[in-house]
């Protein structure tokens, strides 16, 4: 005897959901490049100064501190140029915050779009992090300029940092999967997470270091951006990291996140797109 039962998601295991997301990125990859390209275009058209923006808009945060740098507003922090210290940990929050906020957005605004494609949300997840991935490589290039100008030599020990740098980026794009999907039922999410991170970036030690804030110390290691852009500050420019047990402790959280948020986003996709 042979029976057919409709296709359903909420049998899927984690290992199983992160497999079928892959396959669906995989198959519309070239839609992703197009996505990518046309959101890259249209950002200049029309304008006068076309291409130049996209390189210049995502230096503007990084020129604003640079400015009040200039000013004498911030001194040398852990025998850094104050300069080169917040123009990186403002490279590394973006890219954190960034991975958090996309999905949302996204979420938000291909909703409805998809309903009425075969496109998967999934896909459109995954273009959007192209662009953050091209500012971040223009911040990155601000930041190798400046290394060149005030001569502070980076000293990474390359063997920690990919594993640190992956494992606060999975952090974060577990949550913003996760999030997507409340904000898509309760829209005030997108609101919350946005004043928490303008918030954020104050007790995160991106400006000022958590351990100079008196009270707010207690943070250092329960916030995991200051775990994250602490440990990866110190392994580039000194070779070494000074916060092992809150950087592998938070590596062991994103892990998890990611198996729970994963199996969620997968499970609840088409529930919010309509599909049965």
């Amino acid at each position: 005897m042979r029976t057919y039962v409709p296709e359903s998601r909420y049998s899927a295991s984690s290992i199983e959901a992160i497999r079928e997301l892959f396959k669906e990125v995989w198959s519309f990859r070239s839609h992703i490049v197009a996505m990518f390209g046309s959101e890259f275009r249209s950002s200049y058209r029309g304008t006068v100064f076309g291409v130049f923006w996209n390189f210049a808009l995502p230096l503007v945060p990084l020129s604003v501190y640079i400015l009040l740098v200039n000013l004498r507003v911030f001194p040398a922090y852990d025998g850094l140029n104050p300069a080169i210290y917040i123009s990186f940990n403002v490279t590394i929050w973006s890219l954190l915050t960034g991975l958090i906020t996309l999905p949302i957005m996204v979420v938000k605004g291909r909703n409805k779009e998809s309903t009425r494609t075969a496109q998967p949300i999934s896909v459109a997840v995954v273009a959007s992090f192209a662009r953050l991935c091209f500012d971040t490589f223009v911040r990155l290039a601000l930041l190798c300029v400046l290394i060149v100008v005030f001569a502070q030599w980076p000293k990474a020990n390359f063997v920690m940092l990919l594993p640190i740098l992956l494992s606060g980026m999975l952090l974060c794009f577990s949550l913003g999967l996760m999030l997507a999907i409340f904000n898509v039922i309760i829209p005030d999410v997108e609101r919350v997470v946005t004043i928490l991170l303008q918030y954020g970036v104050f007790v995160s030690g991106v400006i000022f270091p958590l351990g100079g804030l008196g009270p707010l110390k207690v943070l250092e290691s329960y916030n995991p951006f200051n775990v994250y852009i602490q440990a990866l500050r110190d392994d580039v420019f000194f070779g070494e990291i000074s916060n092992h047990t809150a950087v592998w402790s938070w590596a062991g959280v994103a892990v998890m996140l990611f198996l729970i948020s994963t199996r969620f986003f997968y499970v609840m996709e088409r529930r919010i797109r309509g599909i049965s």
